[in-house]
């Protein structure tokens, strides 16, 4: 049985990545593609962000199946926002010590509703190691002690039991790798972010490999190129991607070569999803939310609601979610218009129920309003095997027929995409995204005029791509991969049987 090791890299984009490839910037990743397969695109989720799609890889589920619908939403049943996301008026506002513990434990412990990779291979007798991955839960109890540090903030717990596989790693906090493995971490401390820094899940990889230390599955995280890619663009973060190829390099030669690796592994490379560029003008970039619904009573941003507010708005980057006391109809659809009027606004996407009546989803925009559903007796499928039927323009979504199988050109996957979000309980009912180059915002949220984002339903946020080699012949990889086919994959491959790929969201 091979061992299967997956390293993903936060924001890691296709068409990027493969541009420096060809060009030779990264020979040993060039190395893996002429040994393996690549594919430019492994199909993120609706919303493309880092919460909800490391989730979705992590369980190989939809939002609908695992309960985290964004980086920031409403928790209905505590009256809450959760919020996991960095920007830092948020987090001050909320309380470090509050937002580091719903970071590290209600994450997992409470909004997570699916079953992830980790727990499912230990059920199954396999030994499983999580390296810096925020979607870490599993069955095995560890102790997470808070540095001196941070223990001093206003209500940071200083001990406390989190559950996850049997070896984790989650920098200064938990570190339950085998100590007679000699596997220690190297870049710690608050100058290196208490352990969860690129370098050190680097040294942690390397000494792993040195004492052939790696478990049946190994999951290492890199999160520091999606940080870049907010500040400088996707362009410019692609290449700094050099210590990932040097990584690869010394993997390959600790094992003796790239075959004698691949004898032993079958390595898997990809990300949760990419980056578009952003406009230079925050004046222009940033969507204000407050500003195109001034006569509306907006929650402030992390905070409950009050008894005068009427919308919670809850932005994800270029993607946001708005919540609504109580409205009729025709003031959803007089809100919604409203919204459209603002030509930096893409698309509306909400469940039928809200305004017209009847099954399904609605994604209306400037040029053309659409109604899907699930249609068990439509002829009419997706790549994926999901049968759906509609009425309206096809043009909302950049979608055509081909005999009988539906695409979306600039949304891909788009009717999948959509019902695996809008099912869950604790979706908005309304979600608004934003063309190329803007981002949503409401007071207090962080943007990235010049940069990069992501978060909407376009390709160009949602194309991380997926490269692998030395996959048993047995296994086959689909032919248009989504990020929910990551975890499918990990366990066919150790269970050396053929993948299965069936459509993954069970939504209504």
């Amino acid at each position: 049985m091979k061992r299967v090791l997956l390293i993903l890299i936060d924001a890691l984009t296709g068409p990027e990545l493969n541009r420096h490839m060809m060009t030779g910037h990264y020979p040993n990743l060039e190395r893996v593609r002429e040994a393996g397969q690549f594919y430019e695109t492994c199909l993120s989720i609706f919303p493309s962000i880092t919460h909800a799609a490391l989730s979705s890889i992590i369980t190989g589920k939809y939002p609908v199946d695992h309960g985290i619908v964004g980086s920031h939403w409403y928790d209905f049943d505590h009256d809450k926002v959760a919020y996991f996301s960095g920007s830092l008026p948020m987090v001050l506002q909320k309380g470090i010590g509050t937002f580091v513990r719903e970071f590290l434990i209600e994450l997992n412990h409470d909004y997570l509703a699916a079953p992830t990779l980790f727990s499912t291979l230990e059920r199954a007798g396999y030994q499983t190691a999580c390296l810096n991955f925020p979607v870490y839960h599993g069955d095995v109890a560890h102790t997470a002690d808070m540095p001196f540090l941070l223990s001093l903030f206003p209500d940071m717990p200083a001990r406390t039991t989190v559950y996850g596989p049997s070896e984790l790693y989650l920098g200064d906090l938990v570190d339950s790798l085998s100590p007679q493995a000699g596997v220690r971490p190297r870049k710690t401390g608050l100058l290196h972010w208490y352990g969860f820094h690129d370098d050190n899940t680097v040294a942690l990889l390397e000494q792993m490999a040195a004492n052939d230390a790696f478990p049946d599955f190994t999951l290492a995280y890199f999160p520091e190129n999606d940080e870049v890619s907010h500040q400088e663009g996707p362009i410019a973060a692609h290449q700094r991607l050099g210590y990932m190829d040097a990584l690869l390099g010394k993997l390959f030669a600790t094992y003796g070569g790239l075959e004698e690796f691949l004898d032993q592994f079958a390595l898997i490379i990809s990300g949760d999803h990419s980056q578009s560029a952003t406009l230079p003008d925050v004046t222009e970039q940033a969507i204000d939310l407050a500003e195109l619904l001034p006569a509306e009573r907006l929650a402030e941003a992390g905070h409950p609601w009050d008894p005068h507010d009427t919308i919670m708005p809850c932005p994800n980057l270029r993607a946001a979610q708005l919540y609504f006391r109580e409205l009729e109809p025709a003031g959803y659809a007089h809100i919604i218009a409203q919204l459209l009027a603002d030509e930096r606004l893409d698309q509306a996407i909400y469940r039928a129920t809200l305004l017209d009546g009847g099954p399904g989803y609605v994604v209306q925009t400037a040029r053309a309003k659409l109604h899907f559903w699930r249609d068990a007796e439509s002829a009419v499928t997706d790549h994926y095997g999901n049968h759906w039927g509609w009425q309206g323009d096809l043009a909302a979504v950049d979608g055509s027929v081909e005999g009988k199988v539906i695409s979306f050109g600039n949304y891909p996957n788009a009717f999948e995409r959509i019902a695996g979000l809008l099912d869950s309980p604790n979706s908005a009912p309304l979600w608004l995204t934003a063309h190329i180059g803007y981002e949503i915002i409401v007071p207090h949220v962080k943007t990235y005029p010049g940069g990069g984002s992501h978060a909407s339903l376009h390709r160009l946020d949602s194309q991380p791509p997926l490269l692998l080699a030395g996959v048993p012949a047995g296994v086959t990889i689909p032919a248009q991969p989504r990020i929910v086919d990551i975890a499918p994959l990990c366990q066919a491959i150790l269970e050396q049987r053929e993948l299965v790929t069936l459509p993954v969201a069970t939504c209504s």
